[in-house]
């Protein structure tokens, strides 16, 4: 191989330095990069786990919320079961005792119309002008009920229900506005876990969006690592191939280098000149030139 070829491909040698040079720079940046977009996607999912945990929280306490009402339902229809029964008993005793009142009602239209009157007292939002006037018309009725009672018992018997009722009618009235804020709680955190769900809704595209990224960053790093795995290999191959063929040059250029000190050296000898110490050590490393040198006749043994 001539010169010009060895320098051809020293030129790769150092073409394929400069591109492993640039393909490791272009690796480490593209390991960087998907390491920033993997810190990037790991915040997310921290954060997207910090919502599920608070949502957990919402969770648990909307279905402590459901057994609360679930409870007091029960305990309400235990009461207003009650008080049913309480004003059946009440009702059908003075409807059995109480006569026409001197309007023409009879006792069972009395209790009907205090029934309703009540009803819609505990039962229905008023404005203050209407409760006063239903309470007016509630002490009228009572009032003439009371006139129309025949028996002293039976009227005490009316107040022992109405002591009984009195309690159970405010424990209906708390525990219906138990419920009522136990529900407006439970909608709210129903719209808390329905805006949580959207938030995680909103941040799992982004993070899988870095998720991504780095996948393409790692493929991209893994491409630059793989062909310089390649161009390594390829300039090894070079490197070992120029050093070969410079050891040749060496023993070449040594070798004709003591082939002209030999040279030298016999004809020195043909002319009985002293050899150096190098021509000397030269010539003797051939055995057959130096024999033939010895037994050569000087010039001067010639004469």
């Amino acid at each position: 191989m001539t010169e010009e070829n060895i320098s051809a491909v020293e030129e790769e040698i150092f073409q394929i330095r400069s591109k492993l040079s640039e393909l490791r720079r272009r690796q480490a940046e593209f390991e960087d990069m998907a390491r920033a977009e993997m810190e990037k996607r790991d915040k997310i999912h921290e954060r997207i786990k910090e919502i599920k945990e608070k949502n957990s929280e919402y969770l648990n306490r909307m279905q402590e919320l459901r057994n609360n009402i679930a409870e007091m339902r029960a305990r309400l229809d235990e009461v207003v079961k009650k008080i049913n029964e309480l004003r059946t008993l009440k009702e059908n005793l003075l409807s059995q005792h109480v006569g026409d009142n001197m309007k023409g009602y009879s006792g069972y239209d009395v209790m009907r119309r205090i029934r309703e009157l009540e009803e819609r007292i505990e039962t229905s939002i008023l404005r203050p002008e209407e409760e006063r006037k239903l309470y007016e018309e509630l002490r009228s009725l009572m009032k003439i009920l009371s006139e129309v009672q025949k028996r002293e018992d039976i009227a005490e018997k009316v107040k022992e229900y109405n002591s009984q009722l009195s309690p159970l009618v405010e424990e209906a009235r708390r525990l219906r506005e138990q419920i009522r804020l136990k529900r407006e709680e439970l909608n709210s955190m129903k719209e808390t876990v329905q805006a949580v769900k959207d938030a995680i809704q909103e941040l799992k595209p982004e993070a899988d969006k870095h998720h991504q990224a780095y996948l393409d960053y790692k493929n991209k790093a893994a491409m630059a690592d793989a062909e310089s795995i390649l161009l390594t290999s390829r300039l090894v191959e070079l490197q070992e191939f120029v050093k070969k063929r410079r050891e040749v040059e060496l023993k070449t250029r040594e070798y004709m280098l003591k082939e002209k000190v030999k040279s030298r050296a016999i004809e020195k000898l043909s002319h009985g000149e002293k050899l150096t110490f190098d021509e000397m050590k030269v010539l003797m490393e051939d055995e057959e030139a130096w024999a033939a040198a010895v037994r050569k006749p000087s010039a001067n043994e010639k004469s």
